[in-house]
């Protein structure tokens, strides 16, 4: 599957691409939700995987950006803003919702269940 990881932190990218590609999948990355959309209007996207405390666009304004597609890819949200923040991007749309730091397993079995989806 081909994977946007969207995070303002370099450890917490790095993280996820050693994670998602060490499962078979593609990374590409975005530093915020401005780049995020950007990549995601250039080329299509199986799924976002993205945090919502960023500069320039916050996870939410790119939750919502991305639902607006005519297309949007399923989206991840990991974040350690704690839980009300997770529930709101949940109402928003998010597919899955994980706290930081990120828990190997939980991530690969959220992007599976969503590869179930697809393959439906």
């Amino acid at each position: 599957m081909r994977i946007l990881f969207v995070d303002d932190v370099e450890s917490d990218r790095l993280l996820g691409q050693a994670i998602l590609e060490r499962a078979g999948h593609t990374v590409v990355f975005a530093e915020d939700g401005e780049e995020a959309l950007a990549a995601c209007l250039a080329q299509r996207m199986d799924v976002v995987i993205t945090d919502l405390q960023m500069p320039k666009a916050h996870g939410f304004e790119l939750i919502t950006a991305l639902r607006d597609m005519e297309h949007p890819p399923p989206i991840i949200v990991i974040s350690g803003t704690g839980p009300y923040q997770l529930e709101i991007a949940d109402a928003l749309g998010a597919n899955f919702t994980l706290s930081k730091p990120v828990d190997p397993d939980a991530l690969l079995a959220a992007v599976e269940q969503i590869e179930s989806f697809k393959s439906d």
